[in-house]
């Protein structure tokens, strides 16, 4: 169901109000189908979140088309022009390289990069965001990248909704507690519509298949693999703010700094970011300077 301004509207009469491509007829069709409730203050907004759900269900399909590896963090791969491959397994973009160029090129010669499941969601959405915010206002916002995980920039803002019910361009994970490695205790995998989700190192696939290939990878027949009601989705809301920000800002870059030293290096691949978010509390808790920024809309 989708309200605008507190009104609630159905397909015959959204399809009238907002232009979207065939493929955002689809996404709209599946909000106003959900029996969760949709809220956006504009048509407009409502157009562009369309719009970015689009682009991570894009930027999903090119990453499994751009010869990636899977690889736990001790065997992480880069392409070293863009990219030092930190101790932990991170990639910290090079000094001087324009972040575009570092992300763009992992979808170019993805042959050079090896990381695991939850860099790659992470490495989804800045692709994302680089299309829906062009070079120049992702370039500004985005100087200081590093790929750990489900670590982050303080301007990505990603948040955690329960619901059984994702969207496209949702990102859900499917836990696998029978596991015989640590790199197949789940899977983290994007939404991409018509019962298809996209996982680094398994492909597209549906659920049912998703789970078989989970299951296939258990230590024993106990517990089988299944799909978790935590989806994770970026706030829409900050996204869309960027481009306003850096206008008002004339197109300069903010003055900001992010601490890498902060990231929680944890060493456990293909983890959920709900089980990240609980290990940065742990850190936390032990007085480790960590930042997290959340806005929820």
């Amino acid at each position: 169901m989708i309200e605008i301004s507190g009104t609630s509207f159905h397909w015959d009469e959204l399809i009238d109000h907002i232009f979207v491509s065939n493929k955002g007829r689809q996404i709209l069709k599946e909000l106003d189908n959900s029996l969760t409730v949709y809220r956006y203050s504009t048509f407009q907004n409502l157009e562009t979140t369309i719009l970015i759900r689009e682009h991570i269900m894009d930027a999903a399909k090119k990453l499994n088309n751009s010869h990636v590896s899977f690889a736990t963090f001790e065997n992480t791969r880069a392409n070293t022009v863009f990219w030092a491959v930190t101790e932990q397994g991170g990639l910290h973009l090079k000094k001087g390289v324009k972040p575009s160029a570092a992300i763009s090129d992992i979808f170019k010669n993805g042959y050079e990069y090896a990381f695991e499941c939850a860099t790659a969601m992470i490495i989804i959405y800045y692709y994302a965001l680089l299309q829906y915010l062009g070079t120049e206002t992702f370039n500004n916002y985005f100087q200081n990248l590093y790929l750990y995980s489900w670590f982050t920039d303080s301007d990505l803002v990603l948040k955690i909704v329960t619901d059984t019910d994702p969207i496209p361009g949702d990102v859900i994970y499917f836990d696998n507690p029978d596991n015989l490695e640590p790199q197949w205790q789940g899977e983290n995998a994007v939404y991409l519509g018509d019962g298809l989700y996209y996982g680094h190192g398994m492909g597209i696939l549906s659920a049912k298949e998703m789970i078989k290939r989970l299951n296939t990878l258990g230590e024993s027949d106990k517990e089988d693999a299944h799909m978790l009601d935590s989806i994770v989705r970026p706030s829409f809301r900050h996204w869309i703010s960027l481009t306003q920000r850096n206008h008002l800002n004339d197109g300069m870059a903010p003055n900001r700094a992010i601490l890498y030293d902060s990231a929680c290096h944890h060493n456990q691949p293909s983890i959920s970011y709900n089980y990240y978010c609980f290990l940065v509390k742990l850190q936390i808790s032990d007085n480790v300077k960590v930042t997290i920024n959340y806005i929820l809309d």
